[in-house]
């Protein structure tokens, strides 16, 4: 008997390890291992990523593969990130803490609906609203900023981050546009040098601080979206003219 292996294995490999890093989240933010679980969301990002570049450079792109992904991330960017949240601190405030703590999992569910259906003939150089993973790192990057006992000892800092859940929950269903990641190639620091310079310094600064500058670069990336929509619309009303090339 042959066993016939497709090319699109290897992307659907790692969708699969991302769902399993995401269960693994999950077990330890219950076991209140809250640092770890964030790695572990860090680790399901890495292999949503991975997943899409072996899917291109294999050529080997499909429906089954864009739905397990789709899948894939409502565990790891939405049940996951919802339970951590939970698990660290909002279980302490009863039915509002629960409500707030279902944000990453609820609101990502409806992103992930409106771009399966929206996917034919959506642009490749933006997407609309905060994607899902970057949603859920930003939380998990406030954890490791802060660190787990500190959030948990400050009452004012756990309402920053009950702010900053909700925050997350709703951009993600928000028309503000957010640029894709570039490719790092030298047409794409041609074509837009702010956008990969930018990225470009964002890894450095995480990688030099080990980690503790993911927090303030992936609030940068938030707040900058929003603040250049809200520039968009004032300009447009002011000059009828958009802030940039419409996408």
């Amino acid at each position: 008997m042959k066993i016939r292996l497709s090319r699109s294995i290897l992307p659907n490999l790692f969708t699969v390890l991302n769902i399993f890093f995401g269960f693994l989240c999950i077990i330890q933010a219950m076991h209140g291992k809250f640092v770890l679980a964030g790695i572990y969301v860090v680790c399901s990002a890495i292999c949503d990523t991975l997943d899409g570049l072996m899917a291109r450079l294999t050529h080997s792109s499909s429906e089954f593969g864009v739905q397990l992904d789709s899948l894939a991330d409502a565990v790891s960017f939405g049940a996951a990130p919802s339970v951590l949240v939970y698990a660290l601190f909002l279980h302490s405030y009863g039915p509002f803490g629960t409500l707030v703590a279902s944000a990453p999992l609820v609101f990502g569910a409806l992103r992930l609906a409106r771009f399966n259906v929206q996917l034919v003939g959506f642009s490749k150089d933006s997407f609309v609203g905060v994607p899902i993973p970057l949603s859920a790192l930003v939380l998990v990057a406030f954890i490791f900023f802060f660190g787990p006992d500190v959030i948990q000892a400050d009452a004012t800092l756990q309402h920053v981050f009950t702010a900053v859940i909700a925050a997350c929950g709703l951009l993600m269903v928000s028309t503000i546009r957010y640029p894709t990641l570039p490719k790092f190639t030298r047409k794409a620091f041609r074509e837009q040098p702010w956008l990969t310079g930018g990225c470009v310094l964002g890894g450095i600064i995480i990688a030099v601080t080990l980690g503790k500058g993911l927090f303030p670069v992936l609030a940068l990336v938030i707040v900058a979206g929003v603040v250049y929509s809200a520039y968009g619309q004032i300009r447009k009303l002011l000059t009828g003219k958009p802030a940039g090339k419409s996408k």
